[in-house]
């Protein structure tokens, strides 16, 4: 697995820290870190959780593609 490139940036242009996330998802911030490194994968849930925290589509967010800015 690789690193949730579209996922961080998401995170990091709303100004949430992966604590933040974390809580959202209900899971830990070193469990969130695990996933958005790509060393664990997101469920479904967590997926719709946070294609509507970033009001993105599920493929803009686990696209291999690096989109910056909206």
């Amino acid at each position: 697995m690789t690193k949730h490139w579209s996922i961080y940036i998401a995170r990091k242009e709303a100004g949430h820290s992966q604590a933040d996330v974390a809580k959202k998802l209900g899971i830990s911030k070193q469990r969130y870190g695990l996933k958005e490194l790509g060393k664990a994968g997101f469920t479904v849930e967590e997926g719709k959780i946070l294609s509507e925290l970033y009001n993105m589509t599920l493929d803009e967010l686990f696209s291999d593609e690096i989109k910056i800015g909206s």
